[in-house]
């Protein structure tokens, strides 16, 4: 039994948590729900020995487990997957796992073993592995919490704990993914999901725990409730229905075009003679498995990557704001202010450079506070550092940059990640109206769902080539297969 007893956490003026009790059973599914910044990821950082609480206990089987230590966690079987890779980027992927419970007990323990192990492991998973010697720093967001996974695993864990592991699996891995936690569940140990699928939490949960503002809601069987019931006690009301009918204008002017693209790295070809146009006022859609060329086109379009062959088009006077997939590592810089993380958008910074080349730090913090409660960004305010918000809220920040410039285009790549119910519909609906005035919007996304509810046009990526998506193919079945390489 895993309980955690009048937890509470403070960070400055904010009450992360205000006495929370937790408890988790042997052969449990327990699901952790709530919206962005209502207290999950302190309370299972606390519980995976990350964090220690301000106040309360925490015991497993009796065991108390409050000294701060995720070392003392791991020796007692809790293992934590969280949102944010924690990972060595200068190591390859088999060195990270080698560190991990793959070593446990293995003194001299060969690297060959290491990658032998992890690729049955992720056979299992239908997890696809980059090959031996690649750095993590070189591996896509979705593979790292692959390895995240793995090396959790690794462990053989009493406690699994998971902060939103699917939201980047392909629809392949997520259906292996969920039969290894029912496993897990099978075999007496305990497995405590976090996520902002409420439909998920039901399909897979045995329990389910409600955080609201730092403090605990309700606790229910998962066979009890809803979906909407769930999404009321969560927000208060049901999320609004899926963004209305827009008709892309073709005006002739194309906002952003890609014209074959060629881009090498370590000997391999990840994006392939790419051409791909948007038009203003259109949602163009970008399905596939992770790791065949997404990452490498989202950071075409931000300038960090340039191409040896082909060329990029952009409207005259316009520029395009990249939502990258990994907010931490490439969206923000966690240990600036929020306004700081605002300007590093050039269209905001020159809004604020005066012409004698001055900054105008008031205004600038000014603007930074109305973004903040346009975007519902919880926080102590634009002098408050990156790092002090919670994982959706650093989301909105990013989101809210890049609206705020003004662009021609937005590349928005897993926009949704680690966003809960209320923020996936603002989001959802601030595309579908920025497009509807004449903005262009390519969306790379591993949710299919959110691929059919806002593209005009879809194409599929595959080993770095776009192919478009007929009409009679948009249905999750046909382009699961397109995904997985099939053709006509």
């Amino acid at each position: 039994m895993l309980t955690a007893t009048g937890i509470s956490k403070r960070y400055g003026p904010t009450l992360a948590l205000d006495d929370v009790d937790f408890a988790a059973r042997p052969g449990e599914i327990h699901a952790l729900v709530g919206e962005n910044g209502a207290g999950k990821s302190t309370l299972i950082n606390i519980l995976a020995g990350r964090t220690a609480p301000d106040g309360g206990r925490i015991e497993l089987d009796g065991t108390s487990l409050l000294d701060g230590s995720t070392a003392t966690a791991l020796r007692r079987g809790v293992a934590a997957v969280f949102q944010t890779p924690m990972l060595f980027e200068r190591l390859s992927w088999e060195e990270n796992l080698a560190l991990g419970g793959a070593s446990q007990g293995s003194v001299g323990l060969e690297l060959s073993d290491v990658k032998a192990q992890a690729y049955v492991r992720a056979s299992e998973l239908d997890f696809a592995l980059p090959p031996p010697g690649v750095r993590v720093a070189d591996c896509a967001i979705a593979t790292q919490v692959r390895l995240e996974i793995l090396r959790a695993l690794s462990f053989n864990p009493r406690v699994l704990i998971l902060d939103e592991p699917t939201g980047v699996l392909a629809p392949a891995e997520l259906t292996a993914f969920l039969a290894m936690i029912r496993s897990l569940r099978s075999a007496g140990r305990i497995v405590i999901i976090v996520t902002h699928k409420l439909a998920e939490a039901l399909a897979v949960a045995d329990r389910i725990t409600m955080l609201r503002a730092g403090r605990k809601v309700v606790e229910l069987p998962a066979t009890e409730t809803t979906e909407d019931e769930l999404a009321r006690l969560m927000i208060g009301e049901l999320p609004p229905p899926g963004v209305g009918h827009r008709t892309p204008r073709p005006t002739g002017e194309i906002a952003l075009e890609l014209e074959n693209i060629v881009y090498e790295a370590g000997g391999r070809r990840l994006l392939d003679n790419l051409s791909l146009y948007l038009v203003p006022g259109e949602i163009v859609g970008i399905a596939g498995v992770e790791g065949n060329g997404q990452a490498e086109l989202a950071a075409l379009l931000s300038g960090a990557i340039v191409p040896q062959a082909g060329g990029i088009d952009i409207a005259a006077g316009g520029a395009v704001a990249v939502i990258p997939q990994n907010r931490d590592r490439e969206g923000l810089i966690l240990e600036m202010t929020l306004w700081e993380n605002l300007l590093l958008a050039a269209p905001l910074r020159k809004r604020f450079v005066s012409r004698a080349g001055m900054l105008r730090r008031r205004r600038a913090m000014e603007f930074c506070a109305e973004l903040l409660a346009r975007f519902a960004i919880r926080s102590a305010g634009p002098a408050a550092l990156a790092a002090a918000l919670s994982g959706g809220n650093r989301q909105r920040l990013t989101v809210a940059r890049a609206f705020a410039s003004a662009p021609c285009a937005i590349a928005a790549h897993d926009v949704c990640r680690g966003l809960d119910l209320r923020a996936v519909a603002e989001v959802h609906q601030r595309l579908h109206e920025y497009a509807a005035g004449g903005g262009a919007v390519l969306l790379i996304s591993s949710d299919l769902d959110e691929i059919f509810a806002l593209s005009d046009r879809i194409h599929v990526i595959s080993r770095g080539r776009l192919s478009a998506v007929a009409p009679a193919d948009r249905n999750p079945v046909r382009l699961g297969l397109l995904m997985a390489g099939a053709t006509a």
